[in-house]
């Protein structure tokens, strides 16, 4: 079965299967004394790239390029292509294009002395849909950001022509303050954000041990769970020897956790459980954390880790949420080479589930070797 070619090479046409794959020409007289350089620094393009030679032929085909259309010994199709080529052989004048097709790409030709000619070939889709991502997230973040800084000022005058009504003061400042915790949590959401979402760097990784950070968690969200008379139940992972150590950055660690239970919580009912259970699969640690709430409908699953994405607006700001917190967790999993899953049903609840990569054994610290089954390990319930 040949492999599917990349539509950035819609002008690239493979020879036939068989055809040995382009190597530097041998002859001294088509070897230019950039070409090795060029050749060495296309090498290391993540992005399609080829040298040509005086008549258009194929001398050189980056790695990108030969694995998106097997380019061994391919033949130049298209006639405006062909053409570009041709006047910036002639011209020694680099130009640059873009294909406003289905698939949008930048053709760049760079020519070489002696007639050679470096082509580029740049898929614009995806910077396409970055850019529209940070447009959309300036959009959010700006509409979030004037709500609270409105109603601050706003109340900040009311007190002001209320100065001499103490009961009017005392109500404007406890929506002040209201106000004011809702522009802090968000400014903070928005700077975890960036945090979960820059490349962890090695030194930044740590041992964390998964069984303490979660059993922390769970309990620092007991007061949150006693006032809307939600109970938590913590089940800790087996065989209790087998230690539960992941590298990573523990304070970020305990922000993917404390934001599925901080959901969990907020949106269950009254009277209602969660339930916290953490179980070893393979070489990871699978944390879920579940709910007994309304549940989450099929049609906004694949958006619910997006920023600022909410199912219900009303609810989630009545709860102090910024729209972020998922998002958050699921950048972290990822940045920490873990994962974040969800299963759901209306009227049955919600499953987040964690999943972390535990450290082998011989990468674990001396004295997390071996774990007294016998010890306690915090547990809570």
């Amino acid at each position: 079965m040949s492999a599917e070619r990349d539509p950035r090479d819609r002008h690239l046409a493979p020879a036939p299967a068989g055809t040995p794959e382009p190597s530097a020409p041998s002859s001294p007289v088509e070897v230019t004394s950039s070409y090795p350089v060029a050749k060495a620094i296309l090498h290391e393009l993540d992005s399609f790239a080829v040298i040509l030679g005086p008549d258009l032929q194929l001398l050189y085909a980056n790695p990108a390029a030969r694995q998106s259309t097997h380019v061994s010994g391919i033949e130049l199709s298209d006639s405006r292509f062909l053409a570009q080529a041709k006047q910036v052989l002639n011209t020694g004048t680099a130009t640059s294009h873009v294909n406003e097709d289905e698939t949008p790409v930048r053709i760049q030709f760079i020519p070489l002395p002696d007639r050679h000619l470096v082509v580029l070939v740049e898929d614009l889709g995806e910077e396409q849909r970055v850019q529209a991502m940070r447009r959309d997230f300036i959009a959010n973040v700006s509409h979030e950001l004037k709500t609270p800084i409105s109603a601050i000022s706003l109340l900040a005058e009311a007190v002001v022509e209320g100065a001499d009504d103490p009961e009017v003061v005392r109500e404007f400042s406890k929506q002040l303050l209201k106000q004011a915790r809702r522009l802090g949590n968000l400014t903070r959401d928005i700077i975890q954000l960036s945090e979960a979402q820059s490349d962890l760097r090695p030194e930044d990784r740590q041992p964390v041990d998964l069984r303490e950070l979660v059993v922390q968690e769970v309990e620092a969200h007991r007061d949150l769970a006693t006032g809307q008379d939600v109970s938590v139940e913590l089940v800790l992972p087996e065989p209790a020897s087998r230690p539960a150590i992941t590298a990573g950055v523990p304070s970020a660690l305990s922000t993917a956790v404390d934001n599925l239970l901080s959901n969990a919580i907020r949106y269950s009912p009254p009277g209602s459980r969660v339930r916290v259970t953490m179980t070893f699969e393979k070489d990871t640690l699978m944390v879920t954390v579940a709910d007994q709430g309304e549940g989450i409908a099929l049609e906004h699953q694949h958006r619910i880790f997006e920023r600022f994405y909410r199912v219900d607006r009303s609810r989630s700001r009545e709860g102090g949420g910024t729209g972020l917190g998922l998002s958050i967790a699921h950048h972290i999993m990822r940045g920490h080479g873990g994962a974040i899953d969800l299963w759901s049903r209306p009227g049955e609840g919600s499953q987040f589930t964690l999943t972390f990569p535990l450290l082998r054994p011989s990468q674990l610290p001396a004295d997390s070797q071996k774990r007294d089954p016998d010890e306690p390990a915090n547990p809570a319930s």
